[in-house]
């Protein structure tokens, strides 16, 4: 499957992250669904019919519902789906918990250098 058919859902109530991830990824071909939030994140996987997404990135720690718990709804309704997890906060234990609960990945932010995610995608989704 070509880049310009992968697409990526992108949850983070911060704007800023998230439009810099959308816009470095667009830039790269991928096609980019933004949701504010975990609020926006489950009513958009709940639609009918489902969307499909390849790969998302899922902020951990946002306010009303968090990424945990999109998290275990992406297990759910898109198991095939690869999530990294974003947090600022990650410590030994959350990281670990998080890959047990499904993650494929948790990212530290701030990001070290966001102009090598696309790099990063591209090695994820041919793994």
């Amino acid at each position: 499957k070509g880049i310009e058919m992968t697409s990526i859902l992108i949850v983070d109530d911060e704007k800023i992250i998230a439009s810099s991830l959308h816009r470095i990824l667009a830039r790269s071909g991928y096609i980019t669904v933004v949701a504010n939030g975990g609020i926006e994140a489950l009513s958009l996987l709940n639609k009918e019919p489902r969307p499909h997404f390849d790969l998302i990135f899922l902020d951990l720690l946002m306010p009303e519902v968090g990424g945990a718990e999109v998290l275990r709804a992406v297990c759910q309704l898109l198991p095939k789906a690869k999530v990294l997890m974003m947090t600022a906060y990650g410590d030994a234990g959350v990281k670990a918990d998080l890959l047990k609960k499904g993650a494929t990945l948790v990212l530290s932010k701030p990001f070290d250098d966001i102009t090598k995610i696309p790099e990063m995608v591209a090695e994820i989704l041919s793994g």
